[in-house]
């Protein structure tokens, strides 16, 4: 069980630095923040196979702490995202889903995308629990 669950980290880990390398493919040259997920993510490609085959001898410790690092850094990536504006952001937001087909379908999008690192924020939750699951055995 847990291969397939390392495997699923994995699987999530390498769909996360696809899209997060192709989202931020114009910001890269003008910024160093961009680059911060894409290296956790490449990093975890590498520590996810290395710690599930080092489990008994600290591999599940440092991989839990390495989910809650990624959680804890999409939680500033959703700060960054929103640029200091979280509640007018969320506002944003959500205001299509209180309009119609046709006004929602105008809205601009002027900003980055402020639920991305949400996704970060999921994974590192994801595989903290799957983690601690393991260690309790429930």
């Amino acid at each position: 069980m847990r291969l397939i669950r390392s495997a699923a980290m994995f699987g999530g880990f390498l769909l996360l630095l696809c899209e997060i390398r192709f989202e931020h493919r114009a910001v890269l040259v003008d910024d160093w923040r961009p680059w911060v997920p894409l290296i956790l993510c490449g990093f975890m490609l590498v520590a996810i196979p290395v710690a599930t085959c080092l489990w008994e001898k600290g591999g599940q410790k440092a991989l839990l702490g390495l989910y809650l690092v990624t959680f804890c850094l999409g939680g500033i990536g959703l700060y960054f995202h929103a640029e200091g504006h979280l509640w007018q952001r969320l506002g944003e937001l959500f205001t299509v889903w209180t309009s119609s087909l046709q006004t929602g379908a105008i809205v601009k999008a002027n900003h980055p995308p402020l639920l991305a690192p949400a996704a970060f924020m999921g994974l590192g939750l994801i595989g903290a629990l799957l983690d601690l699951d393991v260690k309790t055995g429930d």
